[in-house]
């Protein structure tokens, strides 16, 4: 797994060391990456997705010996994407936000998310997608000032372990319940996910 930092990487334009790194990452997209990479507003978005998906060839390309530029990429029916030629069971999963990204790859399915810790004006709305009746609870009991933050942690839990599934938002968040505690656990999952006792969890903080 690996972690990127991407404050500090906006000047595009003054020469500097950032810049070039930018320009070099530039390089080893393909020319769909390149073109979503072009329809962001924000200079923040853009080198955020540039880190992410140039960070993955990075990554995928020591794990399987092939040039990082030369990689291709195709995506399952629900949206995953996946390595072309790749060796049987190998998976990767990645993930983008305002200053920070993540990749993931294991011989097996994974999944990794990532968001940026902020208080959340449409907590109530997203609750209500997200959330079980259980861990709504569990949010209700949580002190306001921190609501956002364990709402952002149960988001990231699902959302990760939707998209080693592969399924993405085909299955309802909340039918999916997990503890979001200090060692997060999934406590029941629709049949489409497979038993709960088979997701492992693992968070950065």
């Amino acid at each position: 797994m690996w972690l990127g930092a991407t404050h500090g990487l906006r000047g595009e334009a003054h020469g500097n060391h950032a810049a070039l790194r930018v320009d070099e990452a530039r390089m080893l997209l393909d020319p769909e990456e390149s073109s979503r990479l072009a329809r962001f507003l924000h200079v923040e978005d853009r080198v955020s997705y540039l880190a992410a998906h140039a960070g993955a060839r990075l990554l995928l390309g020591a794990l399987t010996g092939r040039a990082a530029d030369r990689l291709r990429f195709e995506t399952s029916p629900l949206g995953k994407p996946r390595l072309v030629d790749s060796a049987k069971g190998f998976d990767f999963s990645l993930s983008h936000a305002r200053g920070a990204v993540a990749v993931a790859a294991a011989y097996m399915p994974i999944g990794v998310d990532i968001e940026p810790l902020r208080q959340m004006s449409d907590l109530d709305e997203m609750v209500d997608i997200a959330l079980s009746p259980e861990e709504r609870k569990t949010l209700a009991r949580t002190p306001e000032a921190l609501r956002s933050r364990l709402f952002l942690r149960y988001w990231t839990l699902k959302e990760a372990i939707l998209k080693a599934a592969g399924v993405g938002l085909a299955v309802s968040p909340h039918t999916l319940i997990v503890d979001a505690g200090p060692s997060p656990a999934v406590l029941a999952a629709p049949e489409a996910l497979g038993p709960a006792e088979q997701w492992r969890l693992i968070t950065a903080s």
